[in-house]
Protein backbone atom coordinates (compact mmCIF):
# COMPACT_ATOMS: atom_id res chain seq x y z
CA UNK A 1 0.00 0.00 0.00
CA UNK A 2 2.74 2.59 1.03
CA UNK A 3 4.14 2.08 -2.67
CA UNK A 4 1.33 2.57 -4.01
CA UNK A 5 0.71 5.64 -2.66
CA UNK A 6 4.14 6.47 -3.33
CA UNK A 7 3.28 6.35 -7.23
CA UNK A 8 0.58 8.64 -6.89
CA UNK A 9 0.83 12.13 -7.56
CA UNK A 10 1.00 14.91 -4.43
CA UNK A 11 -2.40 16.84 -6.38
CA UNK A 12 -4.38 13.24 -6.47
CA UNK A 13 -2.93 12.49 -2.98
CA UNK A 14 -4.09 15.86 -1.72
CA UNK A 15 -7.85 16.53 -3.25
CA UNK A 16 -8.65 13.03 -2.50
CA UNK A 17 -7.74 13.41 1.38
CA UNK A 18 -9.05 16.79 1.36
CA UNK A 19 -12.57 15.01 -0.12
CA UNK A 20 -12.43 12.25 2.25
CA UNK A 21 -11.52 14.63 5.12
CA UNK A 22 -14.61 16.78 4.25
CA UNK A 23 -17.01 13.72 3.71
CA UNK A 24 -15.80 12.55 7.68
CA UNK A 25 -16.60 15.56 8.91
CA UNK A 26 -19.92 15.73 7.75
CA UNK A 27 -20.76 12.69 8.88
CA UNK A 28 -19.76 13.61 13.06
CA UNK A 29 -22.29 16.38 12.32
CA UNK A 30 -20.60 19.71 10.94
CA UNK A 31 -22.34 19.20 7.40
CA UNK A 32 -24.55 22.41 7.35
CA UNK A 33 -21.29 24.49 8.29
CA UNK A 34 -19.46 22.65 5.65
CA UNK A 35 -22.23 23.26 3.03
CA UNK A 36 -23.05 26.77 3.83
CA UNK A 37 -19.10 27.85 3.57
CA UNK A 38 -18.20 25.66 0.52
CA UNK A 39 -21.04 25.99 -1.91
CA UNK A 40 -21.74 27.83 -5.38
CA UNK A 41 -22.09 31.29 -5.16
CA UNK A 42 -26.00 31.70 -4.18
CA UNK A 43 -25.85 34.95 -2.60
CA UNK A 44 -24.44 38.53 -5.03
CA UNK A 45 -22.02 39.38 -1.26
CA UNK A 46 -20.65 36.07 -1.93
CA UNK A 47 -20.05 36.47 -5.18
CA UNK A 48 -16.64 37.61 -4.27
CA UNK A 49 -15.75 34.76 -2.49
CA UNK A 50 -13.66 33.26 -4.76
CA UNK A 51 -12.55 29.82 -2.92
CA UNK A 52 -16.56 28.79 -3.79
CA UNK A 53 -16.17 28.58 -7.49
CA UNK A 54 -14.00 25.40 -6.71
CA UNK A 55 -14.56 24.32 -3.05
CA UNK A 56 -17.98 22.44 -3.89
CA UNK A 57 -15.98 20.65 -5.42
CA UNK A 58 -14.46 18.91 -2.44
CA UNK A 59 -18.28 18.05 -0.91
CA UNK A 60 -19.82 14.98 -1.21
CA UNK A 61 -23.32 13.37 -0.68
CA UNK A 62 -23.21 10.11 -0.10
CA UNK A 63 -20.78 7.09 0.42
CA UNK A 64 -22.04 6.66 -3.22
CA UNK A 65 -20.98 9.54 -4.71
CA UNK A 66 -17.49 10.00 -3.12
CA UNK A 67 -16.84 6.26 -3.75
CA UNK A 68 -17.13 6.69 -7.49
CA UNK A 69 -15.88 10.18 -7.90
CA UNK A 70 -12.69 9.48 -6.08
CA UNK A 71 -12.33 6.30 -7.53
CA UNK A 72 -12.04 7.83 -10.57
CA UNK A 73 -10.36 10.75 -9.94
CA UNK A 74 -7.51 8.71 -8.25
CA UNK A 75 -6.93 6.48 -11.19
CA UNK A 76 -7.43 8.61 -14.02
CA UNK A 77 -5.85 12.16 -12.22
CA UNK A 78 -3.44 10.32 -11.42
CA UNK A 79 -2.71 9.26 -14.87
CA UNK A 80 -2.36 12.97 -15.53
CA UNK A 81 0.03 13.93 -12.94
CA UNK A 82 2.16 11.20 -12.92
CA UNK A 83 2.40 11.73 -17.27
CA UNK A 84 2.05 15.62 -17.48
CA UNK A 85 3.19 16.54 -13.37
CA UNK A 86 1.06 17.92 -10.94
CA UNK A 87 0.67 21.36 -11.66
CA UNK A 88 -0.97 20.19 -15.47
CA UNK A 89 -3.55 18.10 -12.80
CA UNK A 90 -3.94 21.32 -10.58
CA UNK A 91 -4.48 23.43 -13.74
CA UNK A 92 -7.10 21.03 -15.22
CA UNK A 93 -8.83 20.84 -11.46
CA UNK A 94 -9.28 24.67 -11.24
CA UNK A 95 -10.17 25.16 -14.78
CA UNK A 96 -12.86 22.22 -14.48
CA UNK A 97 -14.51 23.31 -11.32
CA UNK A 98 -14.72 26.65 -12.17
CA UNK A 99 -16.23 25.90 -15.70
CA UNK A 100 -18.39 23.18 -14.34
CA UNK A 101 -19.94 25.09 -11.92
CA UNK A 102 -20.60 27.95 -14.29
CA UNK A 103 -22.26 25.81 -15.99
CA UNK A 104 -24.17 23.78 -13.72
CA UNK A 105 -25.55 26.84 -11.71
CA UNK A 106 -26.90 28.67 -14.98
CA UNK A 107 -28.80 25.65 -15.81
CA UNK A 108 -29.93 24.51 -12.10
CA UNK A 109 -28.84 27.15 -9.01
CA UNK A 110 -26.38 26.66 -6.93
CA UNK A 111 -27.61 23.49 -5.07
CA UNK A 112 -24.72 21.01 -6.17
CA UNK A 113 -21.60 19.61 -4.48
CA UNK A 114 -19.15 16.66 -5.57
CA UNK A 115 -16.09 16.13 -7.94
CA UNK A 116 -17.71 14.74 -10.98
CA UNK A 117 -17.79 17.58 -13.45
CA UNK A 118 -13.56 17.52 -12.82
CA UNK A 119 -14.05 13.79 -13.05
CA UNK A 120 -15.11 14.32 -16.63
CA UNK A 121 -12.96 16.92 -17.55
CA UNK A 122 -10.28 13.98 -16.56
CA UNK A 123 -11.43 11.22 -18.01
CA UNK A 124 -11.79 13.47 -21.36
CA UNK A 125 -8.75 14.91 -21.14
CA UNK A 126 -6.94 11.22 -20.73
CA UNK A 127 -9.14 9.54 -23.53
CA UNK A 128 -8.56 12.11 -26.59
CA UNK A 129 -4.79 12.28 -25.16
CA UNK A 130 -4.83 8.55 -25.57
CA UNK A 131 -6.76 8.71 -29.08
CA UNK A 132 -4.01 11.39 -30.34
CA UNK A 133 -0.70 9.73 -28.72
CA UNK A 134 -0.54 6.77 -30.37
CA UNK A 135 -2.48 4.96 -27.10
CA UNK A 136 -1.12 7.34 -24.70
CA UNK A 137 -2.72 5.27 -21.56
CA UNK A 138 -3.17 2.54 -22.97
CA UNK A 139 -7.10 2.45 -22.24
CA UNK A 140 -9.62 -0.11 -23.51
CA UNK A 141 -11.60 -0.32 -26.02
CA UNK A 142 -15.12 0.92 -25.49
CA UNK A 143 -13.73 3.74 -22.81
CA UNK A 144 -15.77 6.89 -24.82
CA UNK A 145 -18.72 4.44 -25.14
CA UNK A 146 -18.26 3.90 -20.90
CA UNK A 147 -18.14 7.58 -20.67
CA UNK A 148 -21.14 8.25 -23.18
CA UNK A 149 -23.55 5.98 -20.76
CA UNK A 150 -22.78 7.30 -17.72
CA UNK A 151 -23.73 10.72 -19.31
CA UNK A 152 -26.72 8.79 -20.53
CA UNK A 153 -27.29 7.52 -17.18
CA UNK A 154 -27.57 10.66 -15.49
CA UNK A 155 -30.57 11.82 -17.54
CA UNK A 156 -32.70 8.96 -16.43
CA UNK A 157 -30.90 8.89 -12.73
CA UNK A 158 -34.49 11.11 -11.46
CA UNK A 159 -36.53 8.00 -12.56
CA UNK A 160 -34.90 6.50 -9.80
CA UNK A 161 -34.97 9.36 -7.28
CA UNK A 162 -31.39 10.21 -7.88
CA UNK A 163 -30.36 13.38 -9.15
CA UNK A 164 -27.34 13.91 -10.99
CA UNK A 165 -25.09 17.24 -12.08
CA UNK A 166 -25.59 16.43 -15.83
CA UNK A 167 -24.81 19.98 -17.06
CA UNK A 168 -21.39 19.90 -15.11
CA UNK A 169 -20.58 16.40 -16.39
CA UNK A 170 -21.38 17.13 -20.14
CA UNK A 171 -19.29 20.95 -19.58
CA UNK A 172 -16.33 18.87 -17.94
CA UNK A 173 -16.21 16.33 -20.38
CA UNK A 174 -16.22 18.80 -23.25
CA UNK A 175 -13.48 20.77 -20.90
CA UNK A 176 -11.31 17.50 -20.67
CA UNK A 177 -11.91 16.80 -24.61
CA UNK A 178 -11.14 20.33 -25.48
CA UNK A 179 -7.83 20.83 -23.46
CA UNK A 180 -6.55 17.09 -24.41
CA UNK A 181 -7.03 18.36 -28.19
CA UNK A 182 -4.92 21.31 -27.90
CA UNK A 183 -2.17 20.11 -25.54
CA UNK A 184 -2.06 17.32 -27.93
CA UNK A 185 -2.11 19.52 -31.47
CA UNK A 186 0.96 21.84 -29.27
CA UNK A 187 2.98 18.31 -28.80
CA UNK A 188 2.66 17.34 -32.17
CA UNK A 189 3.82 20.85 -33.42
CA UNK A 190 6.31 21.17 -30.78
CA UNK A 191 7.94 17.67 -32.16
CA UNK A 192 8.19 19.07 -35.70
Amino acid sequence: MKNFLAQQGKITLILTALCALIYIAQQLGFEDDIMYLMHYPAYEEQDSEAWRYISHTLVHLSNLHILFNLSWFFIFGGMIERTFGSVKLLMLYVVASAITGYVQNYVSGPAFFGLSGVVYAVLGYVFIRDKLNHHLFDLPEGFFTMLLVGIALGFVSPLFGVEMGNAAHISGLVVGLIWGFIDSKLRKNSLE
